[in-house]
C-alpha cells in the first residue's frame, strides 16, 4: 500500500469541484465533484500512475511529509499563477496498485548460508523467498540513502 499527500484545490468558479494534484508525482492529477468524489478520483489516479510507472520500470519517488508536499504544491501554484485559496486541503491518499508477477530465480549459495536463511525465515514466519526479498528491499533502501 502506498500513501501520498495530495492538494485538493477548490475551483475558483465552481467551488464544489476540487482539482487534485500530487506534489511528489509530476503529471498525476485529477478532479472530482465534492470532496468524496475528489478523494475517489485521487485514489484511482494515484493507483493508475503507480501501476504505469512500475510497468515502465521507473523508480517510484518516496512520498514526502505533509509540510514538504504542501511547500512543493504552493511553489508550483505560484509558478502557474494560481492564487492561494483558503479552502485548499492537503490529504493523504492511499493506493494499492496491482502486485507485480513473481519472477522465478535460480541462485547459488553455500549450503551453510541456505540453512541459516531457512532457520531465520522460520523464526520470522516467512518463506525463504520472502526473507530474501525483504533483505534485498532493506539493503536497497539503505544503499539509496548513501
Amino acid at each position: 500500500m502506498y500513501y501520498y499527500f495530495a492538494q485538493f484545490h477548490p475551483d475558483e468558479e465552481h467551488p464544489e469541484i476540487y482539482n487534485v494534484s500530487f506534489p511528489d508525482l509530476p503529471g498525476c492529477f485529477t478532479f472530482g465533484s465534492g470532496l468524496n468524489d475528489a478523494m475517489t478520483q485521487a485514489m484511482d489516479a494515484l493507483t493508475g500512475y503507480l501501476e504505469v510507472e512500475m510497468e515502465r520500470g521507473e523508480k517510484i519517488p518516496s512520498p514526502s511529509d505533509m509540510e514538504t508536499a504542501k511547500a512543493r504544491a504552493e511553489a508550483e501554484n505560484r509558478e502557474l499563477d494560481i492564487p492561494p485559496h483558503e479552502g485548499v486541503l492537503y490529504l493523504l491518499v492511499p493506493a494499492d496498485p496491482k502486485p507485480e508477477p513473481f519472477v522465478r530465480l535460480n541462485i547459488s549459495m553455500q549450503p551453510r548460508l541456505v540453512a541459516m536463511i531457512d532457520r531465520r525465515a522460520r523464526e520470522c514466519g516467512m518463506t525463504r523467498s520472502g526473507l530474501l526479498a525483504a533483505a534485498a528491499r532493506e539493503y536497497m533502501a539503505r544503499d539509496s540513502a548513501l
